[in-house]
């Protein structure tokens, strides 16, 4: 049976349209997921914040003295989120230079990947990553709305100079709450999924981007934007999207095709 990479290598060999040379109407529906995928952004700025008390109910707490989960109590503040840091997570160091690769996320992951993909690539793989980052996102902010952790800042500060002006940017506009999965993860993994699917069309803008996006893996524990069981589970989040929109918008033939790959001619057969 074909594997996955094959129904991909599949649908790599379809026709490409000229650059920009689309539609009215598929303009119309490509400024409709841009639309889409910046109204789901939106609902992450939202949830990123200590849940409302209309929220409570929905929730549960470690309470250490009666070592049970228990539903968080009235009064300032009362609900405390999930914590899942571990020990490994305690060793990794703060790098505030990596809070470059992790604010340019919010220009190459959700709006420049899926441009070079609309101008270079079929309108169909277009329409994959555009619903993959929409519908990923709406997974996550369910997992925000009813299990949403909490990542510590209490061991580190800041340092002076650039390097902390870049630490409390990010700190201060991307609060630690919706941690698990991680959105930058999962939008980077569906970002790189598209990328590499570029990498015949145009090689070194592909490559350069996957490997600059790849910074944003470490990045987000490095920062303490989030602990590692989220970026495993953004990872896993991005390619499940992914591949779920592809095989729905795409149709990538499992069964081999008996044609031979685009700009290649059948190999003359011998007469008996």
């Amino acid at each position: 049976m074909p594997t996955t990479s094959e129904a991909i290598s599949d649908t790599d060999s379809q026709p490409r349209i000229a650059t920009w040379q689309i539609t009215r109407r598929q303009w119309i529906l490509a400024i409709l997921v841009f639309l889409g995928i910046a109204g789901v952004f939106c609902t992450y700025v939202l949830l990123n914040s200590i849940p409302p008390e209309w929220r409570w109910p929905n929730f549960y707490a470690w309470d250490p003295a009666k070592q049970a989960l228990v539903q968080p109590l009235t009064g300032a503040e009362p609900y405390q989120t999930f914590v899942l840091r571990s020990w490994l997570d305690e060793k990794i160091p703060l790098v505030p230079i990596l809070a470059i690769p992790y604010i340019s996320f919010l220009l190459i992951a959700p709006f420049v990947v899926p441009l070079l993909n609309l101008g270079v690539s079929s309108f169909r793989r277009f329409l994959t990553i555009g619903f993959a980052l929409i519908f990923s996102q709406l997974f996550l902010d369910l997992a925000y709305i009813l299990f949403q952790t909490n990542v510590l800042r209490d061991d580190v500060t800041a340092p002076d100079g650039f390097s902390g002006w870049l630490v409390t940017t990010v700190w201060g506009n991307d609060l630690p709450f919706n941690g698990y999965p991680s959105g930058h993860c999962t939008w980077t993994t569906i970002a790189i999924i598209a990328l590499f699917r570029l990498r015949r069309v145009m090689p070194k803008t592909a490559w350069i981007l996957m490997g600059w996006l790849c910074l944003i893996y470490p990045a987000t524990v490095m920062l303490r934007q989030h602990y590692l069981m989220d970026v495993y589970a953004g990872i896993f989040v991005g390619f499940a999207t992914y591949w779920a929109c592809m095989f729905i918008i795409e149709r990538p033939k499992l069964v081999p095709s008996m044609e031979p790959p685009l700009g290649r001619t059948k190999a003359p057969q011998l007469q008996d």
